[in-house]
């Protein structure tokens, strides 16, 4: 079933039909965050060991940014 076909079905479902479908997709949704979320604490992990940032870091992470936004889109 396309996805107009589904939007087209959906007036003439009965409000707790509609209902359970949209927690359901609510479920999907949720389930797509959790992964998103996971990958980025395994990226945080994989980093390294956390540690305060330092001012040379932030004068090359202002250095990076202005140099990036230089750049032609």
């Amino acid at each position: 079933m396309s996805k107009s076909e589904i939007l087209a079905e959906l007036p003439k479902l009965q409000r707790d039909e509609r209902s359970e479908i949209f927690e359901r997709l609510c479920d999907l949704q949720e389930a797509d965050f959790s992964r998103e979320h996971q990958q980025l604490v395994d990226e945080a992990l994989r980093s390294g060991p956390a540690r305060p940032a330092t001012s040379t870091d932030w004068e090359d992470a202002l250095r990076r940014g202005l140099e990036r936004a230089r750049k032609p889109a």
